[in-house]
This record gives C-alpha cells, structure tokens and sequence, in this order.
C-alpha cells in the first residue's frame, strides 16, 4: 500500500515536471499548414500560409519555427526576414495590438521561400514555460516588431522620373551627344581620344548639363544603397519625409557635382605635373561614360527588385557594387592601355599617373564604403 502511494506521488511529481517545462499546447497548426506556388519573375516560388487564431485564449502564446533564408509575412505586409533557423514566441496579445485583424480574429501567417516545404514550418498555440532551447530567441529580446512606414520608394520612383524626365530634355537638345555617350562600345575604342570628339570642352552646357544628371543618379544610388542595406550610421540621411528627402537628395547632388569639378581640375593638375598634354579631359570623360552607364544600370534594377520583390533588394546592392568595383577596375585598365597607345609617355610614368589619378583614390573609397558595412 505504501509502495502504491510512492509510486503514484512519484508519477504525479513527474507530471507536474513535464508539464510546467513543457507548457499545454492549445492548437497544433501542422495540419493547417498549405502550400501556395506563386510566380515570381520567370521562377515558381513556393509559399506556407496558414491563419492563427489571435482572439480566443487571449493570453495564449504562439511558438513559430522558420527556415533560414525565408521572408515571413503577417496579414499580407512584410514582418521580418530570417537569415537563419529562427525559432520565437510571440504572445497573442502582441499580435492582436499590432496587427488588423480580420476574419473574426484570425492572421494570417505567410513563409515565403523558394522551394519551402511544410515541414520546415511549425506553427503551436498554447501556455508554455519560462524555459526555452538554446535555438530558441527569447521574446522580451528578439521579438521581431511591426515595420514602421516609409515614404524613402516613394521618393525613389518620384525622382527616378525627374531624372529621366532630364535624360528626355538632354535628348532633345544634343541628341548626337547622348548617343555617343551611352554607347557601351565606345568604352573599348580610343574615340574619347581622337581629334574630331565632338566634346572637348568641359566648361560648356552640354557637359555641365550630363553632368549634374550624372551626379543626380549618383545621389540616388547612394541613398538606395545606404536604405536597402540599413546601414545605422548614415540611416537617419534616408528616413523622413517626401520633402526632408527631396532636400537632401539636392544637397547632396551639388556637393558631388562640386567634387566632379574638383576631380576634373585636379586631372588636369596632373597632366600639367606629368606633362601629358589635353588628355585631361579625354580621360575624364572616358570613366565618366564608365560611371554613367553603371549606376543608370543599377539604379534600374534596383527600381526592378523594389516593384517585383523589395527582400531581396540587400543582396542586389551587394552584386551590383562587386560587379561596379571590377568593371571601373577595368575601365582603368583599358584607359591605361588606350594611353599607352595615344601618349608618347614611359609606361612606369603613365602607370603612376594612372595610379595617382584614379586608383588609389578609388581605393580608398571603396575601403570606405566597406567601412560602412
């Protein structure tokens, strides 16, 4: 008899164990969990929806585990994106006072991946303990918290049409000029070099005018850049109102487009050192070609991504920078070899030309911007 009674208090203290780690689970929504293919671009991508009942036990907690590399979306509007395996709580009360609900008090929960299966997904409504895996984010810390508004693509479109609108003008006034400076094929021929270049000065309307566009596109690649890339130091540049954007977008094109100057006039303080002629302005204008084609190409498909898919903006930004780094690199080197041909110079001395106008200082921007990261 006394044995009985042993035994029953010793399952009933492992019970009790059990239950306090463990928690009462209310709902398991793994055979909630439906798979929705949607067409995104020229891929099929796969995504687990399922509705969460937020409104009854209202002092319940909802134990959700994702894969890594997933986009997750509450009520259709993006709540966070998973580097990696995440694992988190969230209370029903947080999400009731954060998010509209619909449906008599249901959200729903969108995982978004390529390739994503349902088991990769787990979804469990209950009371739980205090204790959590070591893979687990503690809610009081990491709890991912509801996106605040921001106006920055909005502003993003605003001025990618003024810019072209300009582009247009420009067309209109010296259409021959912009032909012959967006052909790509120039970059590999010496024309910028030749006599009978139609631009040779840089002090005319014409230049000024490309210029300023340039620097325009410039400016708005950057602060795409600094807002996809949500670097804290320079974020407060990027975050206010249409017309706080508007302003700094301005202020910042006339202080590159003074930099331009600068880098023209000291170009040509070099070749006056170096006495290497009126190659000055050749060479400028041949990067300048360089420059204006790629940052037109990236801030175009950085406006692709935001229209098509804004959660993989970070990773475009990375790509195009890489592949903006290399292709400059080779511009210098093909300036290099086109001066080599042009300019009755020493090669040692042409290389430190070479290296003193615009390698080294495009090294140091570049570490610079690594810096940022």
């Amino acid at each position: 008899m006394i044995y009985n009674k042993r035994l029953f208090f010793l399952f009933t203290l492992i019970f009790c164990l059990h239950f306090g780690t463990e928690g009462q689970v209310i709902e398991n929504y793994e055979s909630k969990l439906k798979t929705v293919d949607q067409v995104d671009g020229f891929q099929l991508s796969e995504m687990i929806q399922v509705n969460l009942d937020v409104k009854n036990f209202p002092l319940s907690v909802f134990k959700i585990s994702i894969p890594a590399t997933s986009t997750v979306f509450l009520d259709q509007k993006l709540w966070f994106y998973a580097v990696r395996d995440t694992a988190f709580r969230v209370p029903s009360s947080f999400l009731r006072e954060n998010f509209k609900m619909a449906n008599a008090g249901n959200l729903e929960l969108t995982v978004f991946k390529k390739e994503i299966v349902k088991e990769e997904v787990s979804v469990i409504k209950g009371y739980f303990g205090v204790e959590t895996s070591e893979t687990e984010v503690r809610l009081v810390d990491n709890l991912p918290q509801k996106r605040a508004k921001t106006e920055f693509y909005d502003f993003y479109f605003l001025a990618l049409i003024i810019v072209l609108f300009l582009v247009a003008i420009y067309k209109m006034i010296y259409p021959l000029v912009l032909a012959s400076i967006i052909t790509p094929v120039s970059v590999f021929s010496a024309e910028d070099f030749s006599e009978s270049n139609s631009i040779q000065k840089f002090f005319s309307v014409d230049v000024i005018f490309y210029i300023l566009i340039v620097n325009m596109l410039l400016t708005l690649l950057v602060m795409a850049v600094i807002q996809g890339s949500g670097i804290s130091k320079w974020y407060t540049f990027v975050d206010g109102d249409l017309n706080q954007l508007f302003l700094n977008w301005l202020l910042v094109t006339l202080i590159l487009f003074g930099v331009t100057i600068l880098k023209f006039l000291f170009l040509r303080f070099l070749a006056f050192i170096f006495d290497l002629g009126k190659f000055e302005f050749s060479h400028f204008f041949y990067l300048l070609r360089i420059i204006s084609i790629l940052v037109f190409l990236m801030v175009v498909v950085i406006a692709l991504f935001a229209l098509n898919n804004p959660v993989k903006i970070p990773f475009a930004i990375k790509y195009g920078l890489t592949s903006f780094f290399w292709v400059y690199v080779f511009g210098i080197f093909m300036l290099f070899i086109i001066m080599m041909k042009r300019v009755s110079f020493k090669k040692y001395h042409l290389f430190a030309y070479i290296c003193t106008a615009e390698l080294v200082p495009f090294l140091i921007i570049a570490k610079l911007i690594l810096g940022l990261y």
